[in-house]
């Protein structure tokens, strides 16, 4: 004679099927999920090499516009994807602002210049747990954006003037201050080793 299994054993069975087949779905989904921030900014990289700026600069801003966007995710949107990823980030408006001054729009290339500084200023890394070499990959690409900021405005006047790094006009007003774009091994403190 067989024995019927009771209503508590089959709904324990049951239960434990369905649990199992959403959690191999979730884990389906988050296998074949691949960020569309690095899609976003490998294309942007792909139409600069080509020398396709318009379309660079509307991949480089779609990548930042959705690192902006994923910055206010929800909780379970948090729980089960990465967070964007801030450096990267700060390189789509680095190439933004490449793509913008290979286009001859310098006013907005130095926004995106800053954009791209204020995401990744170089010293915001030393509280974290990064390794010697992440750290000096991150510092070297803001210094990189901030000597290009320095070489617009040295090639254009016009622009420095309006963001107030312009040289002074009258040659009598010229103090020690150190002007975007001059070599720092000539001014007064330290400088850069490097240059000296």
């Amino acid at each position: 004679m067989q024995k019927n299994k009771s209503f508590a054993q089959r709904l324990a069975v049951t239960s434990t099927a369905v649990a199992g087949a959403i959690i191999f779905s979730i884990g389906l989904c988050l296998h074949q999920w691949s960020d569309t921030q690095y899609a976003l900014y490998n294309r942007g990289i792909a139409a600069y090499r080509a020398n396709d700026m318009q379309v660079a600069i509307k991949f480089a801003d779609q990548s930042l516009s959705l690192y902006k966007s994923r910055r206010a995710s929800t909780w379970p949107e948090r729980f089960f994807y990465p967070r964007p990823d801030k450096e990267l980030a700060a390189q789509a408006a680095f190439l933004k602002g490449k793509a913008l001054l290979r286009s001859n729009q310098p006013s907005a290339a130095v926004q995106s210049f800053k954009e791209s500084l204020e995401l990744n200023s170089g010293n915001l890394y030393l509280g974290r747990h990064l390794s010697e070499e992440e750290f000096h990959r991150y510092y070297e690409a803001a210094m990189v954006t901030k000597y290009d900021l320095e070489l617009v405005f040295k090639n254009n006047p016009p622009q420095a003037k309006k963001q107030g790094k312009g040289k002074p006009q009258d040659k009598g007003s010229q103090g020690t201050t150190p002007v975007p774009g001059e070599d720092p091994s000539t001014q007064p403190g330290k400088g850069r080793r490097d240059t000296i």
